[in-house]
């Protein structure tokens, strides 16, 4: 890799500017470096109101008219310029926890990131992809909602089900559902419809250098053959920034909207062999690691990677009026835009929580109230780490918000 001189010459911006207004002031100053356009990246975290943002990013792009839609991209051809400011996400890979400081894309773009308390986020996670649908319709029938509050503890029988059922089913799902993951849910992909213990933690503390790659690399060889592990090897160190130009954005190769508000990504897609054959582009995507025994260290690693984000959000506040504003602000909207996340649906939800209780405990309590609190105990300690970063991150949020507020006299009358 290349010399700490180096490192110092693509370091990130110093990401202090006003959050009013962000997106004008960030690709303002991409513009007067002479980059032809931008990035919004968005870390992706499963069950943590990705859909929603996902499609408050697209209302976003359509209100400073820019298009980045499915039509967009049928009418590009390889190699063509980048257009405007161009869409990135990262759902089912680690994001390296160094990307900020050697990636030099991170400084054309736009970070965001939504968190979620760990046991809330894997429990839903279950009962989205852990529970199949033969199952469900077995157990519960054929509604939509797996869980019916309207029987919760009303109904004897409908809640003994419930019980029994996560008594057994939660720890299965726990042990075998990462190996049993069918067709696309399982080939190369880290973080999809499975338990992945620490989620989060993981999520933001991927390793591509150094001792932490070190460590890493050398877990895995203990449990896979060594010529993956080469092969891995030689791809995190060709492809790494310090190693690889990433100057000329290829806008071909982010991603494009679809009219119902998914993501079309091509740079996963059938074409990108031949059209993107360096894989996705923009902020973050080359390849990491992030599997193994974790320590405190990773903590360390995902807090310094989280500093990094333009909005840190939490998934439990996300319709709060000052959470909304503060997006539409950083994002140069208008805080009563229609499509603020304060006025916005809840998408994939399997129970509508109806109070602020059930949206910040709903899963915890429900263990504890069905009286399977050894599952629960079960679930903390095999991700404390994961619960130590969150904790941590609610803090580097709240910084954020009350930086916002003091700047913008939010609160004030």
């Amino acid at each position: 890799l290349q010399t700490e001189e180096m490192r110092q010459e693509i370091r990130p911006l110093v990401k202090n500017e006003p959050y009013m207004n962000r997106w004008h002031r960030r690709f303002s100053s991409s513009a007067a470096r002479g980059n032809l356009g931008g990035y919004v990246f968005f870390k992706h975290i499963r069950k943590a109101g990705g859909t929603s943002l996902r499609k408050y990013i697209s209302n976003v792009f359509e209100h400073h008219g820019l298009s980045h839609n499915i039509s967009d991209f049928v009418q590009m051809v390889p190699n063509q310029a980048n257009i405007d400011i161009s869409y990135v996400e990262q759902e089912f890979e680690p994001l390296d926890w160094q990307c900020s400081a050697v990636d030099p894309r991170w400084q054309e773009s736009l970070n965001i990131i939504v968190l979620r308390h760990p046991i809330e986020r894997h429990m839903s996670e279950f009962f989205f992809s852990g529970v199949t649908f033969p199952t469900k319709k077995k157990v519960f029938g054929s509604n939509r909602r797996v869980i019916q509050k309207d029987q919760l503890f009303f109904n004897k029988t409908y809640t003994t089900t419930l019980a029994r059922f996560l008594n057994e089913e939660v720890p299965y799902w726990m042990e075998h559902s990462k190996m049993e993951g069918i067709g696309k849910y399982k080939k190369g992909a880290m973080f999809s419809r499975w338990y992945q213990d620490n989620f989060q933690l993981r999520a933001l503390a991927g390793c591509s250098s150094g001792r932490c790659l070190e460590k890493r690399l050398s877990e895995k060889r203990l449990s896979e053959q060594g010529n993956v592990t080469e092969v891995l090897l030689k791809s995190i160190h060709d492809l790494h920034p310090l190693n690889h130009s990433y100057v000329t954005p290829n806008a071909l190769c982010t991603q494009f909207f679809r009219e119902n508000n998914l993501v079309f990504d091509v740079c996963s897609g059938k074409k990108r062999d031949v059209q993107c054959s360096g894989g996705c582009d923009g902020p973050c995507a080359y390849p990491t690691t992030a599997e193994g025994p974790l320590d405190k260290n990773d903590v360390r690693r995902a807090i310094k990677s989280l500093k990094a984000f333009d909005a840190i959000l939490l998934m439990e506040k996300l319709k709060d009026q000052d959470e909304s504003a503060f997006l539409n602000d950083v994002m140069g909207v208008p805080r009563d835009a229609s499509f603020a996340l304060s006025s916005m649906r809840g998408m994939n939800a399997r129970v509508v929580k109806s109070n602020r209780r059930e949206v910040t405990h709903f899963y915890r309590d429900l263990l504890a109230k069905l009286n399977l609190q050894s599952l629960l105990l079960r679930l903390e300690e095999e991700n404390k780490l994961e619960i130590e970063f969150f904790n941590r991150a609610v803090d580097l949020h709240n910084q954020q918000m009350q930086v916002w507020k003091e700047e913008t006299g939010w609160g004030r009358g």
